[in-house]
């Protein structure tokens, strides 16, 4: 028997008595892979359902890919699955939802290939009640859904309906440029 042999038989026989240790809590492991539906009709003020019979926000303007109510809330407790605070809504409600990303700077809609809506989205306490209403980023990405929060102005653009454009008192005269 070589010396490492005899080195290694003790070790293994006293790791063997040695207790487990326990998974950490907050470890949950990989998302389990959630299905990507599409409503199968969009009509105004019919609310649609998945074929798991979970539903879609209410409001849907594109026959797309949209994540369902619990699709929703679960890409919302891996987005806060660390965060423990009091005061942080618990669970959200999908309002409205279309096709594409809302940019937080510009706060215009990007359209992509893949599926990416942005959704009005209703942040609820433990009794349900709405805390607040903003606008919310999900794509599908590993699977699951995934919850993008955004902060798009709320302000109105600068050069909206400051001023006119001036007139042209000779517009009339045949010949003339329209642009000129």
């Amino acid at each position: 028997m070589s010396r490492a042999a005899v080195l290694i038989i003790p070790v293994l026989l006293l790791s063997s008595c040695a207790a487990p240790q326990p998974w950490p809590v907050s470890d949950y492991g990989p998302p389990a892979r959630e299905p990507l539906y599409t409503p199968a009709v969009v009509k105004p003020g019919r609310l649609e359902y998945a074929p798991d019979r979970s539903t879609f926000a209410p409001i849907l303007t594109d026959r797309f890919p949209y994540p369902t109510q619990p699709e929703a809330n679960a890409a919302y407790q891996r987005l806060h699955a660390g965060d423990a605070a009091d005061g942080t809504p618990s669970w959200v409600w999908l309002f409205g939802c279309k096709p594409g990303a809302l940019d937080a700077q510009t706060a215009r809609v990007t359209r992509y290939r893949g599926p990416v809506v942005h959704c009005a989205t209703d942040f609820l306490d433990t009794s349900g009640r709405r805390l607040r209403r903003e606008a919310v980023n999900f794509y599908y990405h590993g699977d699951v859904w995934n919850m993008q929060p955004i902060d798009p102005p709320r302000s109105a653009v600068p050069w909206r309906n400051r001023e006119r454009s001036p007139t042209d008192f000779w517009k009339w005269w045949p010949g003339r440029d329209r642009y000129e």
